[in-house]
């Protein structure tokens, strides 16, 4: 006999229905703990809401975006209160702050200062907004990085010696860690000397009595340098990363250059940067970076321990006032540990000697305004003739030209002494040589006029001539009149 079980299937799916809102009802009690004021604790953070104050906490999943100079401990939150008093949290860690690191709460990419309390093992901090928050630690080492210039490589002219009108000037024996790197140019009866900083800290210049005036100064070309080291100026004081040239006649010749590290402008302004990028982390400046005021200011100070330095930049009105202040105070030293370690004092001393007969060396340097001619082609590699970490080897149709000199989009690509290819290539040029590398002669005027230009060999270069003559190289350096395979070079171009 048929039976109706319509009406038992319906009893059995409410009673179903029932029983999963229940569950639900339980899970989200669970996963949010609301109270109108006092504590409320979820998965060992715990949220001290002000009397009247409702909040809202449930747990948080890991930031999708680190923040820098900062590490993640402890757990984390989503926290929503009504009312405009701040609410206090306390996130259990596992252990106090190491050395070296400062507790803070992280809100998204700002940063909240925060105290750890030994007696509960918790950072303990007060929140003014609403949101997705997390333990953290700031490393002071770190940020000492952020602010701490890179050493800048040795040119390729480095400690080689220059000619003009009979008269060679030479460098003292190039010292590899040597805190600065002189190289020299001649001519018009003038050395132009140009003194290149691959310190951290300025070095004071002390110039022999009578020379001039910098001609020249050049701001470094890393973007953090420029930052933190492109403003102050003072005399005499050559920053990291920049170069200084003083064009000198040969009569003030010989002398020597001498120079001591002078930690304490680097010093004010790496502080002055730290606290700016505080600043910035705690949502207390705007600014990309410090106001130039605040950087000249900075840099005026000569005292060589960063304590001292930092207790006087009171009156440079650093970003981020008090909090900052404050919360840099126990961080100096790992900030600064890049610029406190020993910087030699350093010498450069010039000779100059005279010669009936020399080989004069000429450093190459392109000038797009000089050209002769233009192509359009690509730069495969770097070059096979000279080792000058801004040489490449390219090619436009069939023709190769080697050496092509880095002048932007473009290159140099020298025929002659006096007739150059400007090329723009295509594409990305490879990866240049490691700075410091020699600068080979590329191209030679012998003795009786004819030019001759290197073409790559193994395992010595060929320097094919004019004239239809091929000479084997390298050219024999050992006088101060060159040869190559017997015959006298008058010229050499690198």
């Amino acid at each position: 006999m048929a039976t109706n079980d319509r009406p038992a299937r319906l009893a059995l799916v409410a009673a179903v229905v029932v029983l999963l809102m229940g569950a639900a009802g339980f899970l989200v009690q669970q996963r949010f703990s609301t109270s109108p004021g006092g504590t409320v604790t979820v998965a060992g953070i715990e949220v001290d809401a002000p009397a009247g104050t409702r909040v809202s906490v449930r747990p948080a999943p890991e930031p999708g975006v680190a923040v820098p100079v900062t590490r993640r401990i402890g757990g984390g939150a989503d926290l929503a209160f009504d009312g405009g008093r701040p609410v206090r949290v306390r996130i259990t860690v596992p252990a106090p702050p190491p050395a070296g690191f400062a507790p803070v709460v992280i809100t998204g990419t700002k940063l909240v200062p925060a105290a750890y309390d030994a007696a509960t093992r918790g950072i303990v901090a007060d929140l003014t907004r609403q949101g997705a928050f997390w333990g953290g630690l700031l490393d002071f080492a770190a940020l000492g990085r952020e602010v701490t210039p890179d050493p800048a490589p040795r040119p390729d002219c480095a400690g080689r010696a220059a000619s003009s009108g009979g008269v060679t000037v030479a460098l003292g024996e190039p010292d590899p860690a040597a805190p600065v790197s002189p190289c020299v140019t001649a001519g018009d009866g003038r050395a132009s000397v140009t003194l290149t900083s691959n310190a951290r800290v300025p070095y004071r210049l002390a110039l022999p009595p009578g020379w001039p005036d910098p001609t020249a100064r050049t701001t470094a070309a890393s973007t953090s340098a420029v930052q933190l080291f492109g403003r102050p100026r003072q005399r005499d004081l050559l920053w990291p990363g920049s170069s200084v040239t003083y064009d000198v006649p040969f009569g003030r010749l010989p002398a020597t250059l001498t120079g001591r590290a002078e930690p304490g402008p680097g010093l004010g302004v790496a502080l002055a940067t730290a606290a700016h990028r505080l600043a910035s982390l705690f949502g207390l400046t705007d600014a990309p970076e410090p106001s130039p005021g605040t950087l000249t200011c900075a840099a005026q100070h000569a005292e060589d321990r960063p304590a001292t330095v930092w207790a006087g930049l009171g009156p440079c009105h650093l970003d981020g006032g008090d909090v900052v202040r404050r919360f840099l105070d126990a961080g100096i030293a790992p900030v600064t540990s890049a610029l406190t370690t020993a910087n030699p004092a350093f010498a450069v001393a010039l000779t100059t000697s005279r010669a009936q007969r020399f080989t004069q060396t000429v450093d190459y340097r392109p000038r797009t305004g000089a050209t002769t001619s233009r192509a359009t082609g690509t730069c495969g590699s770097v070059s096979a003739v000279s080792g000058r970490h801004d040489a490449y080897r390219c090619t436009a149709g069939t023709t190769t030209y080697d050496p092509c000199f880095a002048t932007g989009a473009r290159v140099v690509c020298p025929t002659s002494t006096a007739k150059a290819v400007l090329l723009t290539y295509t594409g990305a040029l490879p990866a240049p040589p490691q700075p410091g590398g020699t600068a080979d002669p590329f191209l030679l005027t012998l003795e009786d006029g004819s030019q001759c230009a290197a073409v790559a060999d193994d395992p010595a270069p060929r320097f094919a001539c004019a004239d239809g003559a091929v000479l084997r190289g390298p050219p024999d350096q050992s006088s101060p009149l060159w040869t190559v395979d017997g015959r006298t070079v008058a010229k050499a171009y690198a």
